[in-house]
């Protein structure tokens, strides 16, 4: 391994995670033990970051203590947090407590990471084990906050220790939130059982661990007797009876609020609607904050819509109001809109809308716009009086109506693209997706410094060392302290060594979720590439689809990776499954065209393949359903339920019927690839809104004028 070094300083570190991806962790360790000399400080702190774990995993502590006491002579690495992280970790393995304790002293807890902070609790109850501020600090530790793959990690770690002794319903107690994590609701409730009956105050002292017993309840069968649980444990409390919960930190209410909440949850879990909202209304006055508040009115709302959906809107003018983050909300507002449309309750609709407007979330605030202005060009909707929030003047006709609720949904900001792109349709616009500056913003940098020349070297390394299948996560890391051209430069080496979904995960991630970034026309061609092009256009125009929507499929399906496989099975760049693929070409073959044999779905990988039988199939659904939109809704949720949907709204437009589709997957799917196909038509094809709505709508009339 030692010649590795001859090809550079830093090929031992590539090569070794190359071969850590093969499996050869052996080889791997091997590798990595010989990138050191020369090699540069990022590459060092990221070689150091995989190999210690290894060491530690093949129990290897005192070869992983001796590389960190030999890189630690470098006073520019002590000082860094992840190394003094790494140590902490195998100088725990080694049992080295008191050295743990000694390198935290003089160091705020906030500058420490969660696992020093959590060895550093284990080493003090090591050390000191009858003191019981030290195992209150491991318990708190364990049983506050969320349970995560590194409460497992930690949890192991500490069982694994001979010094250090948890009592049995401590343990017992995270075991249950373990289960908790993986979904395991029965394991979970056993485990907590044995907690509660030795100690039911700790769930008081605790309140996440009562929210997750609260879940084990509600999801392993035997949900009232949680429900009986709950109510009498909230009714002693209530009546003063509790003996050592007023010992605890917590507000009683907070404790009652859990109790009451989760009571609700398990009722709606047995179909007890009204004792649900009962449960949830008392609890809402004691939320002991604003997102458990919003849970609380969550649950509210979902149970109303449940039980009486007449009753929703009244009900949510009432808590709107007090609620706190409007994205929460959103896939009620989006499950109430789907409701009312498909029941045609137009006027339900604009009730909800009334009273949400300017409040909720914006993609859900400009479908609502887009789906009230095509009411009321369609003629669904009456004018009336209930239209003038708006501030329309009195008298104004159908068209200029509707209009103001086009343009809702084109200018909300942040609202989904495919809701303007439909909206600037009808208004006879076109979105402005490129500025009219070209003027390159910058990332700001984050916090930790590194010198810009090592870390790019060591980003485009990966490239160069045939490691581009394995980067994307190692760039992702370094994302807030790249320049946009960096970012730029590293999507394009993506796409250069065609991994076209990581070049489109880069650009979203590391660009697009900047809540104030302006994208340029080179952004926009990174986030929506456009390879294949020698296959896919000669393929669309020999099937009679649309160019741009034949890009949006094989992006939303695929992101252009050509042996993807899905959890249902479908393979390849247009996601075939292998009986559709097979009988596809079986009528491919019968029609006269290429002869392409399926064995098995490896044969879907090949791209000029996979392509074909996509576009033939796609064309063949648009043939069979008469639209684009109805082959894309059959292409995901099955010809046969897109034509029964169909057929129950067939008074209902094209556009307005997707909003009834009842799967949610093959609803977004749809509005995903059109959105797509507006982009690629705009970006690429030279195609107008009205154009690209034309080709996906071609029955109906898009510029508002022509009503």
């Amino acid at each position: 391994m030692k010649e590795l070094s001859l090809f550079g300083p830093d090929a031992p570190f590539y090569i070794g995670l190359k071969l850590l991806k093969l499996g050869n962790r052996e080889g791997a360790i091997a590798a990595l033990l010989n990138a050191e000399g020369n090699a540069s400080p990022v590459v060092q702190q990221n070689r150091l970051k995989t190999l210690i774990p290894l060491l530690l995993e093949t129990k290897q502590t005192d070869m992983a203590l001796t590389v960190l006491e030999n890189i630690g002579n470098n006073s520019e690495y002590t000082k860094q947090t992840w190394y003094r992280s790494l140590l902490t970790e195998v100088r725990f393995a080694k049992g080295q407590y008191q050295t743990i304790i000694d390198m935290q002293k003089g160091i705020e807890s906030s500058e420490l990471t969660q696992k020093e902070q959590a060895l550093g609790l284990f080493s003090r109850l090591a050390m000191d084990p009858k003191n019981p501020k030290n195992l209150d600090g491991v318990t708190a530790f364990f049983l506050t906050g969320p349970a995560t793959e590194l409460t497992r990690d930690l949890f192991n770690t500490i069982r694994q220790a001979p010094d250090i002794f948890l009592p049995q319903t401590i343990s017992d107690a995270v075991l249950g939130r373990l289960f908790i994590l993986d979904r395991s609701y029965g394991d979970a409730l056993y485990y907590f059982k044995q907690a509660l009956r030795r100690n039911r105050y700790l769930f008081e002292a605790y309140p996440d661990l009562l929210s997750d017993l609260g879940k084990a309840y509600q999801y392993s069968g035997v949900a009232k007797e949680g429900i009986k649980l709950f109510l009498d444990w909230e009714a002693t409390i209530r009546s003063n009876q509790s003996t050592q919960a007023l010992v605890t930190n917590n507000d009683k209410n907070e404790i009652r609020f859990k109790l009451l909440f989760f009571a609700g949850r398990m009722a709606r879990q047995v179909r007890i609607s009204s004792d649900a909202l009962n449960y949830f209304y008392r609890a809402l006055p004691m939320a002991p904050d604003s997102q458990q508040r919003d849970a609380c009115i969550w649950y509210i709302l979902d149970s109303t819509l449940e039980a009486d959906p007449n009753l929703f809107p009244s009900t949510l003018e009432t808590l709107i109001p007090i609620w706190s983050s409007p994205s929460y909300f959103d896939d009620l507002l989006d499950k109430i809109c789907t409701n009312f449309t498909t029941e045609h309750n137009w006027t339900g609709l604009l009730k909800i809308f009334k009273i949400i407007y300017q409040k909720a979330d914006s993609p859900v605030q400009a479908r609502y716009a887009y789906i009230l202005a095509r009411a009321i060009t369609e003629g669904y909707l009456p004018l009336n009086k209930e239209l003038n929030f708006l501030g329309l003047p009195a008298g104004v006709n159908r068209s200029e109506t509707a209009k103001a609720f086009y343009t809702i949904a084109f200018e909300t900001d942040k609202a989904s693209l495919y809701y303007r792109s439909l909206a600037a349709a009808f208004l006879g616009t076109q979105i402005q997706l490129i500025p009219e500056t070209g003027d390159v913003q910058e990332i700001t940098k984050g916090a930790q410094h590194i010198d810009e020349s090592t870390l790019i070297a060591y980003l485009t390394g990966f490239f160069s060392w045939g490691c581009a299948d394995i980067a994307l996560p190692y760039v992702l890391e370094y994302k807030d302290q790249l320049t946009t051209e960096e970012i730029r430069r590293l999507a394009q080496m993506f796409g250069n060594q065609k991994r076209w979904g990581d070049q489109i995960q880069l650009i979203s991630r590391a660009l697009f979720s900047k809540p104030d970034y302006t994208a340029t026309k080179t952004d926009y061609e990174l986030l929506y590439p456009l390879p294949f092009r020698d296959l896919m256009e000669p393929l669309a125009t020999q099937h009679t689809i649309p160019i741009e929507i034949f890009y949006g499929l094989v992006r939303t399906e695929s992101a252009f990776i050509p042996d993807i496989n899905s959890n249902a099975g479908a393979k390849g760049l247009t996601q075939l499954m292998l009986s559709t693929a097979q009988d596809a070409a079986w009528r491919i073959k019968r029609e006269g065209g290429p002869d392409f044999t399926i064995k098995d779905s490896k044969d879907l990988e090949d791209p000029e393949t996979n392509l074909y039988i996509g576009a033939w199939y796609l064309s063949y659904l648009i043939k069979r359903t008469g639209s684009p939109l109805l082959a894309l809704a059959s292409y995901n949720g099955g010809m046969t339920r897109v034509r029964n949907w169909r057929a129950s709204q067939a008074s209902l437009t094209e556009d307005i019927f997707l909003e009834t589709i009842p799967i949610t997957e093959t609803r977004e799917y749809s509005r995903k690839v059109l959105a797509a196909a507006a982009v690629y038509g705009y970006l690429y094809f030279n195609l107008s809104m009205e154009k690209v709505f034309a080709d996906i709508f071609p029955v109906q009339q898009s510029p508002l004028e022509a009503r």
